[in-house]
């Protein structure tokens, strides 16, 4: 056999071995080594409104104005029938607090996570993501 002839062969072996690898590689790489992605679930929003509480131990008051994040939109309705409940259950939470408790930021997320396992039990629903803050303030 000629040089020129070994060459070819070479070549064109070479790119075949390369095809073969790109395509084992892209039907790994596409077809199911990462899964699926899912879609992030609909969020909904609850206003609780304006609150205003007594502080444990205190003659402060903290003013509060609550959203409640779910993603059962059916919890609106239930929230909207019950929501003299939740405040009932935020006023029982912020009046068992001092000052220092819900002091800084890391008070704040104490109280957030307090309340969202509250309403979680009460409502025996674990489509309660979160509660946010609109306004806090003690005075």
């Amino acid at each position: 056999m000629s040089t020129k002839k070994i060459i070819i062969i070479s070549a064109v072996s070479f790119f075949l071995l390369l095809l073969i690898a790109a395509i084992v590689f892209g039907i790994f790489y596409l077809n199911g080594t990462n899964p699926p992605k899912e879609s992030p679930a609909e969020k909904y929003y609850f206003d609780v409104g304006e609150m205003y509480c007594n502080l444990k131990d205190t003659g402060r008051i903290a003013k509060l104005n609550i959203t409640i994040e779910v993603t059962d939109e059916e919890l609106i309705e239930v929230f909207t029938n019950k929501d003299f409940l939740i405040k009932d259950e935020i006023n029982k939470i912020i009046r068992s607090k001092n000052e220092e408790d819900i002091e800084g930021s890391n008070g704040q997320i104490m109280l957030q996570e307090e309340i969202t396992k509250t309403l979680k039990e009460i409502f025996q629903n674990d489509k309660i993501n979160n509660i946010y803050f609109k306004e806090f303030i003690v005075q």
